[in-house]
């Protein structure tokens, strides 16, 4: 039995729920934190009840407490809300929740229907008759009517359905995002009849579960009504019973109604091991039958029952019969929260070409991208990237030449300059940057010598310390946590030093692998230094390393600048007694009295935050030791390739079990609103983060809030403040002293928090979309729903760039998107320093793509063998018209961003998930994109050393072997007609400039892709499995 069920039975609420029957009644209760647990009793009858309560706290700290029911079955009406969405186009929490309990109630749904004095006496809004569009599997639909229905209710036709009350048409699909809805609906027709509905992800846009039926609901219109309604009498007509919820003082406008006085006594929460209280409870647990009480306290009573979940205070009600002993802590919601969606996959639309970008043409230079482009005859053309460059010059560029293009991404914003073509400017700058780029070279050729001797010992560990850390971790592993856990432990197997960089999201569990690193290597006898850029940050670091490895006995300390002078001495003749076995630090951790003789693995976090003097000494650092570096900023393709071989990476891009979405919403600046979001959050037990960027204000803001709330603690915390205040009020927000942490942008990286769910960003449309994605990441670290308010001031108008960071801030909260939000609002601050040397130069004139590549290349040339050369793109010439016909796909952006994903698949699985994903958001393919597929899997299955070309028709297929294949020509004639011989094919050679050239013709109706895929296996040693 729980408190609920208990409750329930107690005659005052059967009294109740008789006298609800006759009229209206008013329940008086002493103690708001008990009002709750009656409303969810009186719930038990599963109907339509509708509490009003007399003040907004009062109805906040009910609903914050009703943990015993599902989410869905609470709808809230708060006051004036019609009319008050003050930004277009951006929606509001209030009103959001205001729709649902219209729209429930107006279905008669079941559930708990939460109220005011003040907003049912809100005028009513208007609401038309409530008309639903229903679609099922095998419908036959017009479209032709469907879609002016859906403009006349209000939804916006889109080229992709990323919010809601939207929809967008590609051939076949129609996607429709109702109001309301959790996830849009992806309709597929053949003709008019459809013939499949999915609900989608608006972050990858694929789809993730299939429905047989959807009902799409006419949205309400919020306006003022005309006549003299009020919210009260819709509600009336449609609930099942009205109760008014007051506290001691019952307002006169209730003074006619029957009232049930429940009383209650509060003890405040107080350490129950004290005896005395102990005792105190016991006595009083004698007055009732019904006592519940949750935690791990006992109770030395006959009756008491262990309940789940928290209750803060501890309350006893003869008229209920109860007494409930709580555990100190907020209620929350039991038991684990399912979260729809799938994996989280990267987002694709995020960082495509358009019209106008600066693209750069190995071959060529730096241009200006003009669209695509059909180039050759009607039964020969193909679609090509227009490249247009100063003088009129244009360059067409084919999809099987797209690898020689890139987008331009320079140094923190610096506009590029254009290439003259014909001028041999653009050979000549190639030349230079090949030259600049030798002077890195030789550093990482160094670097990578010394990885390859032996470090000396190997990683044994303990396995009963390591066991100890692993079984203290209070969570489950991700998949792409535990692979990367895995990768690491076995680079400290090896007998060569690692040198791995995982990087991942924000929150999504890179730290754990960071302790179960160090934790390795300290039971190996080895000192581990854990060093981040910020202070914050590495006081974060600290207290986890603490709280998780101080249980198995490792000895951990800290050097910043939140330690003195003379605390700094101590902690080094600690270190160097061997009292140390983790040292978590700043750049302070670099300084020359440190000394790393002992010194055995290396965790570096957010390494590109470091400046040029700090990076250098780490990089002399790193050639002794292991090194694990994190970070959540993605790394660019082409960067990651050209450290193959040299750097090791592991990827973490699956969320946490349980971890929510975080709900964000852009509003105007409001101290009444904000006042709200505060109480609410404080009102369920967690923390707020207010970020207020203006130190100089910062007092202002403070002073505010604790007016506003003189009961909770305010502090103001930013990076010019000493050290030791700093600390103590980083402190004491981790340690929930602090309610409410007003601060700079000091939060971007580190502090993490799981009790802080909501944040507040002040002048949000100030900041960079990549640096709100991080300050937003700092909430929703557990299992409880997360908020960010984005404010921005009363009367200014968005600028256009503004608007789009903040509306793909409220788009994009699905889990994992941080890559590509990241890589949308990329600037490589201090790129050009990433080796240590003054490149930024070379980077400007030629791209980062482009340096990286040239690196590369060079990187293979002076080796010497020791660094692999990068596997070179077979070239595919074809006169199949392979391309995405404009009726299918009519957006040129859409096209070139299937062309660059396409182009860029390297394995056969790859292509396949691309040509799935296009067939969920376009439909069926036509046969010119079946024959780029195929074109795509030959290329992948031919990627490598020995093919030089090869050419792909109907009936033949022509692939050029190069001489240093490495194999004899009587292995190759046989082996070739084993392939023939088993696909039923003709073959021949032909000797050409290239190479030896094998010629397949067919007669029948022949598969390539299988023939390429026997021939890559014979050849080329490529893994098709």
């Amino acid at each position: 039995m729980n408190p609920i069920d208990h409750i329930y039975k107690q005659k005052i609420i059967k009294d109740i729920l008789t006298a609800t029957k006759e009229s209206e009644v008013v329940i008086n209760m002493t103690d708001q934190n008990l009002t709750a647990f009656v409303v969810q009793a009186i719930h038990k009858e599963k109907e339509r009840s509708l509490f009003v309560f007399d003040d907004i706290k009062h109805l906040e700290t009910c609903k914050n407490n009703l943990v015993y029911m599902d989410d869905d079955r609470i709808n809230v009406f708060y006051e004036s809300i019609a009319g008050n969405q003050d930004i277009k186009e951006f929606a509001t929490q209030e009103s959001e929740q205001y729709e649902t309990g219209i729209k429930n109630i107006s279905n008669n749904k079941e559930g708990v229907y939460i109220a005011t004095l003040n907003s049912i006496n809100d005028p009513a809004p208007k609401i038309n008759k409530v008309k639903t569009i229903k679609i099922k599997t095998g419908d036959d639909i017009v479209r032709s009517d469907l879609l002016p229905k859906l403009e006349k209710w209000g939804y916006r036709n889109a080229d992709w359905c990323v919010s809601r009350k939207m929809y967008a048409v590609r051939g076949g699909i129609v996607d429709i995002f109702p109001s309301l809805e959790k996830h849009p609906v992806r309709i597929e027709f053949d003709g008019n009849t459809v013939i499949s509905i999915r609900k989608f992800d608006i972050g990858t846009q694929e789809s993730i579960e299939q429905t047989q039926k959807i009902d799409i609901q006419q949205p309400m219109v919020i306006e003022k009504s005309v006549n003299d309604n009020k919210l009260y009498d819709i509600l009336c007509n449609r609930v099942d019973k009205i109760l008014y919820i007051t506290h001691i003082n019952q307002p006169k406008v209730l003074e006619k109604l029957p009232v049930f006085d429940i009383f209650s006594e509060d003890f405040s929460y107080t350490n129950k091991k004290t005896v005395d209280t102990h005792k105190n409870l016991v006595n009083i647990s004698k007055k009732v039958r019904g006592v519940f009480v949750y935690g791990k306290t006992t109770l030395d009573h006959p009756n008491a029952i262990a309940t789940e979940g928290s209750l803060k205070s501890n309350i006893l009600s003869r008229d209920l019969d109860i007494l409930l002993v709580g555990d100190g802590k907020q209620p929350q919601k039991r038991g684990p929260i399912e979260i729809g969606g799938v994996k989280q996959k990267k987002v694709y639309k995020l960082d495509d070409i358009h019209w106008g970008d600066v693209l750069v043409h190995q071959d060529y230079g730096l241009g200006i991208y003009r669209g695509l482009e059909i180039v050759g005859g009607k039964n020969s053309g193909e679609e090509n990237i227009k490249i247009e460059y100063p003088g009129g010059s244009s360059v067409y560029v084919p999809i099987n030449k797209f690898d020689r293009i890139h987008k331009y991404i320079g140094i923190g914003g610096a506009e590029p300059k254009l290439t003259q073509i014909g001028t041999g400017a653009w050979e000549k700058q190639k030349l230079t940057t090949k030259k600049s780029v030798e002077k890195v070279v030789d550093y990482l050729i160094q670097n990578y010598m010394n990885k390859q001797k032996p470090r000396g010992f190997e990683y044994s560990g303990d396995k009963e310390l390591i066991k100890r850390v692993v079984d203290g971790f209070p969570y489950k592993e991700t998949p792409d946590q535990s692979k990367a856990i895995d990768d690491v432990y076995k680079d400290l197997k090896t007998d060569k030093p690692m040198d791995r960089l995982i990087y991942g999201d924000v929150g999504f569990g890179k730290t754990e692998v960071a302790i179960r690193a160090a934790i390795m290597a300290i039971s190996s006898g080895r000192v581990v230094f854990f060093l981040a850029p910020t202070t914050v940050l590495s006081d974060q670091h600290y207290i986890n390393c603490v709280n998780r490895l101080s249980p198995a006995g490792v000895n951990v300390e800290l050097l910043s600048r939140f330690k003195s002078k003379k605390q700094q001495r101590g902690i080094l003749e600690k270190y160097e007694q061997g009292n140390v076995d983790l040292l978590v630090g700043t750049h302070r951790l670099l300084s020359t009295d440190v000394k790393t003789d002992r010194l055995g693995l290396l965790i570096i976090d957010e390494e590109h935050r470091f400046g040029v003097k700090h990076k250098e000494v780490i990089r002399k650092m790193k050639g002794r030791v292991d090194v694990l570096t994190l970070t959540a900023t993605p790394i660019p393709r082409t960067l990651q390739q050209s450290l193959v071989g040299i750097r090791d990476t592991s990827k973490i891009e699956t969320p946490p079990q349980n971890r929510q979405p975080i709900k964000t919403y852009i509003r105007r600046f409001d101290w009444v609103d904000i006042k709200n979001k505060i109480e609410y959050e404080i009102g369920r037990g967690g923390q707020v983060y207010f970020v207020h960027n203006k130190i100089e204000s910062m007092p202002f803001i403070v002073d505010k809030i604790s007016t506003m709330f003189p009961n909770i603690v305010v502090r103001g915390a930013h990076g010019q403040m000493a050290s030791g205040p700093l600390e103590k009020t980083v402190l004491g927000f981790f340690n929930k002293k602090v309610d409410v942490l007003v601060c700079t942008t000091i939060i971007e990286s580190g502090l993490d928090v799981v009790n802080a769910n909501t944040i507040i960003v002040n002048d949000s449309q100030n900041f960079g979309l990549s640096q709100l994605y991080q300050i937003r990441g700092r909430v929703g670290r557990g299992n409880r729903q997360a908020f960010c308010y984005l404010y921005i001031p009363k009367k200014i108008k968005l600028l256009p760039d503004a608007y789009k960071r903040l509306k793909t801030l409220e788009y994009y909260t699905s889990l994992g998107s941080g890559y590509g939000v990241a890589i949308k609002d990329l600037e490589i601050r201090g790129a050009g320093n990433i080796f240590g040397h003054e490149q930024s130069g070379q980077m400007l004139r030629v791209g980062l793509d482009l340096y990286n590549k040239i690196l590369s290349d060079v990187l293979s040339d002076r080796s010497g063998g020791l660094v692999l050369e990068q596997k070179k793109e077979v070239v595919i010439n074809t006169n199949l018209r392979a391309f995405i016909n404009k009726d299918y796909m009519p957006l040129a952006q859409d096209r070139l961003n299937y062309y660059q994903q396409i182009s860029s698949a390297a394995t056969e699985k790859e292509v396949d998930e691309i040509k799935k994903r296009l067939e969920d958001q376009f439909g069926p393919t036509e046969h010119e994109t079946e024959d780029l597929f195929v074109i795509a899997k030959i290329r992948s299955l031919l990627d490598g050393a020995f093919i030089k070309k090869c050419f792909v028709d109907r009936s033949v297929v022509k692939i050029t072997i190069g001489e240093s294949i490495g194999v004899s020509v009587d292995d190759i004639i046989k082996k070739v007609g084993e392939v023939a011989q088993k696909n039923k094919l003709t073959h021949k050679f032909e000797k050409t400039r290239l190479g030896l050239c094998v010629v397949f013709e067919k007669e029948e109706n022949v598969d390539w892709v299988m023939v390429v895929r026997d021939f890559a296996v014979l050849f080329s040693g490529v893994d098709v499995g």
